[in-house]
């Protein structure tokens, strides 16, 4: 019989490379999963838990209390960060702990995987069988079954969609771009030479845009803008288009990457989209959406990945528009308690 014990460490505690170190045991040194990790994040962290087994490091997860989750209208507590070798005693064991955790701080839901909040990594792949694109968690399959194990069922499934043929409709997108530059709009690039300042904007207008979505907890703008200034390096600003009014007020935007995991540098990522629920300028974001085709298209690139969004929601239905095909899938996770 094994010896199984739990952990808690945080950053910064001398116990913490033992968390930190479990997923260079678990995969390949060349693995995706070295690109971007599913590492945990201060915000709403409550504590690092590893699993010994037989003295070694076997499992992790990282604990996540945010107040302003709700599912079904009841607390949430998430955990993320998660890693475990491919044995049903270890995994059993540690998301059990994570669940006596989520009891005993009275919470009604325990949801997973999530790095606290959908600002951050969440969602386990369904397969791995196209290869990992850049930004996109990489983890081994078998979590799934782990977490179903333990009683978890999926609470959403998304969806990357493909787009190979980059078609568009640019006598369509002529009459539209005149239609909103009569109307008061103003199209240009994100500002790198102001990049943190537009990051600041654009986190202001995306709090707006995406209160409604499932899952949605704010997000302060200084958090945002740390998040993402230090990818600028990745930045192209000829795939991050903004909208504003005649008064400079960001009404829309749409934000596209390179895939760098492409090597033959062929593949555009849109990764977000979205228009002030406010704005005047209804429609905005199919136009952004054609755009950004005819934009990748001109610059060379052959393929368009519209990454990570929930079934049937408005990006789902603009990527249809513009010929996506599913590409890959994936889960999140919740328990009631």
């Amino acid at each position: 019989m094994s010896k199984l014990k739990i952990v808690k460490t945080l950053p910064g505690d001398q116990q913490f490379a033992l968390f930190n170190g479990l997923p260079g045991k678990l995969y390949d040194p060349g693995s995706a999963r070295f690109q971007l990790g599913n590492d945990p994040v201060s915000t709403h962290l409550e504590g690092c838990y590893f699993l010994l087994k037989d003295n070694e490091p076997a499992g992790r997860f990282a604990f996540y209390e945010n107040n302003d989750l709700k599912y079904n209208n009841k607390a949430a507590a998430a955990i993320g960060s998660y890693e475990c070798i491919e044995e049903q005693e270890t995994s059993d064991q540690l998301i059990l702990h994570a669940i006596h955790l989520a009891k005993n701080k009275g919470y009604a839901w325990l949801i997973g995987p999530m790095e606290g909040s959908t600002w951050n990594n969440y969602r386990f792949s369904k397969h791995n069988q196209h290869m990992n694109f850049f930004m996109e968690p990489y983890h081994h399959i078998y979590y799934n079954q782990q977490f179903e194990q333990a009683g978890f069922s999926a609470i959403a499934d998304y969806y990357s969609n493909m787009d190979q043929t980059l078609d568009f409709d640019g006598e369509k997108l002529n009459k539209a771009e005149k239609h909103f530059l009569d109307t008061g709009a103003v199209f240009r690039k994100i500002d790198m030479s102001d990049f943190e300042n537009d990051l600041a904007k654009i986190a202001q207008l995306s709090v707006d845009a995406f209160s409604n979505n499932f899952l949605y907890t704010p997000i302060a703008v200084d958090t945002f803008v740390s998040k993402y200034k230090n990818l600028k390096r990745f930045f192209n600003p000829n795939l991050v288009w903004i909208v504003e009014d005649a008064k400079a007020e960001m009404q829309a935007f749409v934000f596209a990457i390179e895939d760098h995991m492409d090597p033959h540098h062929e593949t555009v990522i849109v990764k977000s989209m979205a228009r002030k629920q406010s704005s005047a300028f209804r429609g905005v974001g199919s136009y952004l959406a054609g755009k950004i085709v005819q934009i990748a298209r001109g610059m060379g690139y052959k393929k368009m990945i519209h990454a990570l969004m929930i079934r049937d929601n408005a990006s789902m239905q603009i990527s249809k528009e513009y010929t996506g095909d599913e590409y890959k899938s994936y889960t999140l996770y919740g328990l009631k308690l």
